[in-house]
């Protein structure tokens, strides 16, 4: 059977992560019971995009001091040594190996790579769908956008990262298994200038 993908999503060429209309969310089990959900505010991505779409090939960094779950203290206690030590790892990376298409899935695929947490890289595979394109509302005859789905789940213990310790009444406080979703937007320019220019980086 041919590995080859159907021609849908992103022309080939160069293709960036779009960081204001992208959700690279995480949520966790919190206290044994609870869930919490957050969010890595600053990343930046490079997509390239294959005349065969199978060989195209993604990397993505996301600054670890950007980790925002909606409660400054938490927030603070997350990048701190006990989890992901942002000041000594600053940054998750992934890279892709392999894009691989999911015949029963309507415009699926399967993204395979590495990704690195707290200096530690560990193999992830992803179910992902291109989910359609749009232009940019505020100027529709310029940058253009394509939108992605994925999700995977990964384990705090594979990366070295903590779990804040045992709770006095079983368990610990952060589940080790952590559920990843990815809500994308690529886009065909490059947003560094602007992302600049609007105070979003530095």
């Amino acid at each position: 059977m041919s590995s080859t993908l159907e021609r849908v999503g992103p022309e080939p060429g160069t293709w960036y992560l779009d960081p204001l209309h992208s959700s690279l969310i995480f949520v966790a089990r919190y206290l044994s019971f609870g869930r919490v959900q957050g969010t890595f505010g600053q990343a930046r991505g490079i997509v390239q995009v294959a005349e065969e779409p199978a060989e195209s090939t993604v990397a993505v960094t996301m600054d670890a001091g950007s980790i925002n779950t909606g409660v400054a203290a938490r927030d603070a206690h997350l990048r701190s040594s006990d989890f992901l030590d942002s000041d000594t790892y600053p940054e998750l990376h992934f890279r892709s190996v392999s894009v691989v298409p999911r015949r029963r899935k309507q415009n699926g695929f399967t993204l395979n790579g590495e990704l690195t947490v707290h200096g530690k890289t560990n193999p992830v595979s992803m179910p992902a769908q291109w989910v359609g394109e749009a232009p940019d509302l505020s100027d529709p005859e310029g940058i253009y956008g394509h939108f992605f789905s994925a999700n995977t789940q990964i384990s705090l213990s594979d990366f070295g990262v903590g779990d804040g310790g045992p709770l006095a009444w079983g368990g610990r406080l952060v589940g080790d298994t952590i559920d990843v979703v990815l809500e994308v937007r690529l886009q065909d320019a490059d947003p560094t200038a602007f992302l600049r220019r609007i105070g979003h980086i530095d």
